[in-house]
């Protein structure tokens, strides 16, 4: 698709040249202008008549006058100025440039900075500059033009335009209309349109600018082959059914995003050429060409979590460990196979499969079984449960996917009656029960549930996402002597605010209703997923709110550093709608992957803790 980003720059360039052959008082650049700086000067020890003439100084003082639409700030902001910067003759002509070409951007095109320059002989020679801002009356959209359009009506055009007459002009506006007309043609198998503009109508004493757009939309293009290359392992057909586009389908340009989006976040290629396209023997069809670099899936993890020993008390540094074992493309096949093992309060084991592309159809399903015992920190009382479920998962449109879950529990615990008025929230408390007068008692049961979820994921990358969001809401409703019912609500959002810079925000909620709470079926918080800076698994409660702040720097396609706070919270086992006190966390740590390996290293500290009592959590994996 050719672009016509640059277009609306020849707009206002052969406006200004007509401004100033109407207007010649208005013809003077910023070149033009530091060079006559003497005007309207009000000299505070010596005048000095031409900028480029100016030495090497320091620029003390930069004020501004006559100035409307941008503050002072904002003006110093675009000229880059600092008081102890040494700057450079072609430094400060191109900070002028950046105020006139900022303007010029929101629609002041007459603009104009004169600057006068003086030079401070006190200490350090220094210089300064006053300079006087002409905004210029500020254009508006006048009348537009449209021909050559056959496709689409006008008003169609107009509205992917999304300006209209009386609107300030800004070139920001003008481009994005522009490409959004060019997209609604991509998407309708024109992706050679070409977009001419030109100025209709010029007013500078109603300061309004009348835009012509001059159409030539080309002929349809389809698809005229599709092929991938560079797997090695995967096997092609396991690629192709991922991917919406078809042979001798029209282009559409969302297909081709939609193409490259699912690649990347199939976790099966190191990298995409994000060039899908290549020029086909003719002019009506064109050539979709996926060109991989093979990533290698399986992965085997160990997981070490170190939390120091409780000040004041006799007891031992605790140790945690996990392990898992995980392939998601066997045999290039595009199956999943994982195993994981925890150790710790919460001891847990799960084995499992998935089958991908059911009956030929987007449809994934998994078996899983699993092993969970619990011990209570307080009482040393122990529970259970072994598991099994069967999946089902579909994809739809371009970022949604439904899944439903058959599950099956088989759970024992052991039980006191009365429960304590006291929690086991805080093992430091002073006021916690820790001997109960009654005996256990055995509690067994079996579990029958039905678990929906509902996801939305926009990330660009699943693994070290940039941007987009994924939100998450599942319920669970369950037959069993337990009466349970659950459910889970996930949202997580990436913002890029400087270059390889990320902020991550997680907000994740879950909650549960029902009488005689089995400890497994409760919600456990704090260790390197949930709350960092606090033992694996220490809190729990019927309901659960946790979010989770990070700042990224990228580092590589799957590296990072980042710093983190996390903050969250349980509710009292016996009072299940009031919430324990907020808990906080917070420290840094790195994620290091390569094509062999991830190191990941967490560093974190509980509020009101020492720098030397942090929780540090390692995992080391190897890729095969």
């Amino acid at each position: 698709m050719r672009s016509n980003r640059l277009l609306t720059i020849l707009i206002i360039t052969t406006f200004i040249l007509f401004y100033q052959t109407v207007y010649p008082e208005a013809a003077h650049t910023v070149n033009d202008v530091t060079q006559n700086t003497t005007q309207e000067s009000q000299p505070l020890e010596k005048e000095t008549e031409d900028i480029n003439a100016i030495p090497l100084y320091p620029i003390a003082k930069l004020n501004f006058e006559g100035n409307k639409h941008f503050n002072n700030k904002r003006l110093r902001d675009l000229f880059n100025w600092q008081s102890d910067k040494i700057y450079s003759r072609n430094e400060i002509n191109e900070g002028f440039e950046r105020i006139i070409s900022a303007y010029r951007k929101n629609g002041f095109i007459f603009a104009q900075v004169i600057p006068r320059t003086s030079t401070i002989s006190i200490g350090n020679p220094a210089i300064s500059i006053n300079v006087k801002i002409r905004e210029g009356k500020r254009l508006r959209f006048g009348t537009f033009s449209i021909t050559g359009y056959k496709l689409f009506s006008k008003s169609e055009l107009l509205r992917q335009l999304s300006v209209r007459k009386g609107q300030y002009f800004t070139r920001t506006s003008l481009e994005a209309g522009i490409v959004r007309i060019q997209m609604l043609y991509s998407e309708h198998g024109y992706p050679n349109v070409e977009i001419e503009t030109s100025i209709i109508n010029l007013s500078p004493d109603m300061g309004e600018l009348g835009i012509g757009l001059q159409i030539r939309e080309g002929i349809k293009v389809r698809l005229s082959e599709i092929k991938v290359s560079g797997n090695e392992k995967t096997k092609s057909d396991v690629i192709l059914r991922e991917l919406p586009v078809k042979v001798d389908e029209y282009y559409d340009q969302r297909k081709i995003d939609q193409s490259y989006h699912r690649l990347r976040n199939l976790g099966f290629f190191y990298h995409i050429n994000s060039n899908l396209l290549e020029a086909s023997t003719s002019d009506d069809s064109i050539i979709f060409h996926a060109k991989v670099t093979e990533a290698r899936t399986g992965r085997l993890v160990g997981i070490l979590g170190y939390a120091p020993p409780i000040e004041g008390s006799e007891s031992v540094p605790q140790l945690t460990g996990v392990v898992e074992f995980r392939e998601t493309n066997l045999l290039g096949t595009g199956r999943d196979i994982h195993f994981h093992w925890k150790s710790g309060l919460l001891r847990s084991l799960s084995i499992g499969y998935k089958e991908p592309w059911i009956l030929g159809k987007p449809i994934l399903l998994g078996v899983t079984y699993s092993q969970l015992r619990q011990r209570n920190q307080i009482n040393d009382a122990e529970s259970e449960e072994n598991a099994a479920n069967i999946s089902g998962n579909m994809k739809f449109d371009r970022y949604y996917e439904g899944a439903m879950t058959l599950g099956y529990k088989q759970i024992m615990f052991e039980g006191y009656s009365p429960l304590p008025v006291t929690t086991p929230q805080d093992p430091l408390s002073s006021t916690m029960t820790t001997q109960l007068d009654n005996p256990p008692t055995i509690e067994r049961g079996t579990k029958y549930s039905v678990t929906l979820r509902f996801t939305r994921d926009s990330r660009d990358y699943y693994i070290n996402p940039t941007n987009g969001r994924r939100d998450s809401f599942a319920v669970e409703l369950s037959q069993s002597k337990f009466n349970l019912r659950k459910m889970w609500l996930d949202i997580q959002q990436y913002f890029q605010t400087w270059e390889n810079q990320i902020i991550a925000f997680e907000i994740h909620a879950a909650a549960a209703w029902g009488v005689n709470f089995p400890p497994t079926e409760l919600f456990y918080l704090g260790g390197a997923t949930t709350l960092r800076g606090y033992d694996e698994d220490w809190f729990s409660g019927p309901r659960r709110v946790h979010t989770n702040l990070e700042y990224r720097f990228l580092t590589g396609r799957n590296s990072q550093i980042f710093t983190f706070i996390d903050l969250g919270s349980v509710t009292f086992i016996d009072r299940p709608s009031v919430f324990d006190k907020l808990r906080v966390g917070y420290g840094f740590g790195a994620r290091l992957e390569s094509k062999g390996g991830v190191i990941q290293l967490d560093y974190g500290l509980a509020a009101g803790d020492s720098a030397l009592r942090g929780k540090i959590h390692v995992k080391l994996g190897a890729s095969f």
